[in-house]
């Protein structure tokens, strides 16, 4: 039975802290989809209304240093941390909707967030004893990039899997 968009999308919202029960396709790809829409609104809009209308033709590039500081900056920064564990939650319910362990969704967050960086700084240091720092840099931003964007297949595919559970788990998932 398909739910209007709006209802999946606050339902995500209310159950951010939930991590039993199930999550519908629906829901999570609604709450992502929803998310990326209101970033890129928030992104585009306040740098049209800084930069291009406020702003003359003089003040443009200061205007784009405000609006970077001030709207950019805070926006990259607090964004994922807001919706850290709204995602979380939502994608450890999706994992248990496709029959496999909450851990799925959650180790492979856990590697994007923790294990990556750390060995990629290793990388770094390491490789900095055989090749010069810039060649160095390039091979670890290399490294990082080919391996987010694995992690992020990795979690594409996990999510759009199929439901295996026919039925809801407990009722909190059957009146939500």
């Amino acid at each position: 039975m398909p739910e209007s968009l709006w209802r999946c999308y606050w339902s995500a919202w209310k159950k951010s802290f939930i991590y039993q029960g199930v999550a519908t396709r629906q829901e999570f790809w609604s709450f992502i989809i929803i998310n990326l829409i209101v970033f890129f609104l928030i992104g585009v809009g306040s740098y049209f209304l800084l930069v291009d209308v406020m702003a003359d033709k003089t003040s443009a590039g200061g205007m784009a240093l405000v609006w970077a500081y001030f709207i950019y900056l805070p926006l990259r920064t607090f964004g994922p941390l807001i919706l850290l564990f709204p995602f979380l939650a939502l994608g450890v319910r999706r994992m248990h909707d496709t029959g496999k362990s909450g851990w799925w969704f959650g180790g492979l967050m856990l590697l994007e967030i923790f294990i990556l960086p750390m060995s990629a700084v290793l990388m770094y240091y390491v490789l900095r004893h055989f090749l010069d720092e810039v060649s160095s840099q390039q091979v670890v931003k290399s490294f990082n990039i080919s391996a987010s964007i694995m992690v992020a297949f990795a979690l594409v595919w996990l999510c759009c899997k199929p439901t295996k559970i026919k039925y809801p788990t407990s009722y909190s998932d059957s009146i939500n």
